[in-house]
């Protein structure tokens, strides 16, 4: 599933990444045809302040000009707001992926923009530049405020103002911990410290930026290259992954963790079925949920889920698939949630997991923070362990 709750860290980046060379490819083509760069809205919002200043002082000012550069931050905003409609009618919809549609669209939009390239080097024109230059930037504004989005404001992939800015904030603060580390490290330990610093925050933000920079270079370059040599078809490329993109969250989506009412679920209901009179009020139950149902899928994030558990359960059942796929990113953020609910004092028991699965838990030290007998074999069990567990905590701590 896209949503911005689901995504780990390195899925988040592999889109980012993914994104941003499409971003510098679709830009540089533009710019080439049409000898304009329809992303960079700093740039054009600066070259229509100064048709408007010279309008207003009649000297080199052109109404034109303002126009052509209002009409393009005009695309990117309605792009930006067309993003924000799709995926916010999405959610209000409760349909399975929130991005398909914003990203789909993009892909049809850059389609249209390629066969008006065709028509752009045989018919010149105010109205066919302004047709190739609005596609352009409604693209753009549409993507950036897509991976916004999925992202959660952490990354923008169609320039690279902001991106430079973090690099060079991320850069320090992970210099400055590399001195204090040295420093502080004894010389034995100078290993132990380079590893941790491998999946230090400020290292994974700063390679992700390099990576956003890099991938927007290399789409610029290739972009300019397929342009110059084969014209307008370049630009399926870029259709094409984002086609790829589209059917990848499709057949193999990301997980979300969703609340089971316990009315309403089937399974509980076959096993125990009305539950609602033996579940105590502590135990509450997620499962992990997405649009494709028996088929292999990512595990979700689970940082976002932890606050979202309500205040009164204090006995926390999550059901997981023998189908779900948990990396090493996602692994850790399960180990952080059972951390943090254990922090506030609550009990996490986890179901339905097979042994590959447990074995990536168990080497990123969720065993650790989790009794072994709150890893349960199916739902049943888990709920029979949720019980026992509420019943067996003293009442001052329900």
């Amino acid at each position: 599933m896209l949503s911005a709750e689901a995504y780990s860290f390195r899925l988040k980046s592999r889109l980012a990444i993914s994104l941003s060379w499409i971003a510098g490819f679709t830009n540089v083509v533009t710019l080439i045809a049409c000898d304009q760069v329809v992303s960079h809205q700093t740039g054009n919002v600066t070259h229509l302040g100064m048709e408007l200043g010279g309008i207003l002082l009649r000297k080199s000012g052109s109404v034109d000009h303002a126009l052509f550069f209002g009409w393009i931050v005009t695309a990117f905003l309605f792009g930006a707001i067309s993003s924000a409609f799709m995926t916010e009618g999405a959610r209000r919809a409760g349909r399975a992926s929130k991005y398909i549609l914003p990203m789909s669209v993009e892909g049809v939009l850059l389609s249209l923009l390629t066969l008006l390239l065709v028509q752009h080097r045989h018919q010149q024109g105010v109205v066919m530049l302004a047709s190739v230059t609005g596609i352009a930037a409604f693209a753009m504004g549409l993507q950036n405020a897509t991976i916004t989005k999925i992202s959660g404001a952490i990354v923008r992939t169609t320039h690279l103002t902001g991106v430079i800015t973090d690099l060079g904030l991320e850069g320090v603060q992970l210099l400055l911990w590399w001195r204090d580390m040295v420093h502080a490290a004894k010389a034995h330990r100078m290993g132990r410290t380079l590893k941790i610093s491998r999946r230090h925050p400020s290292l994974l933000r700063v390679l992700l930026l390099l990576s956003i920079l890099g991938s927007f270079l290399f789409g610029a370059t290739a972009g300019s290259v397929l342009y110059i040599q084969i014209g307008s078809p370049a630009l399926l490329g870029p259709v094409l992954f984002l086609t790829w993109i589209v059917l990848v969250d499709f057949f193999t989506p990301i997980a979300d963790v969703k609340e089971i009412d316990p009315t309403k679920d089937k399974e509980l209901i076959a096993l125990f079925g009305n539950i609602t009179s033996m579940l105590p009020p502590e135990v509450g139950i997620f499962r992990l949920a997405h649009h494709k149902i028996n088929r292999p899928h990512h595990a979700p994030d689970f940082g976002s889920w932890v606050d979202r558990v309500p205040h009164r359960w204090r006995v926390i059942i999550l059901v997981i698939s023998p189908l779900t796929h948990f990396d090493t990113d996602t692994a850790a953020s399960l180990l952080r949630a059972a951390k943090t609910l254990k922090s506030r004092d609550r009990t996490l028991v986890i179901s339905g997991m097979n042994r590959v699965q447990f074995k990536s838990l168990v080497d990123c030290g969720l065993t650790r923070v989790i009794d072994l007998d709150n890893f349960v074999p199916d739902l049943e069990y888990a709920v029979a362990r949720g019980i026992n567990l509420a019943e067996s905590r003293p009442a001052g701590l329900l």
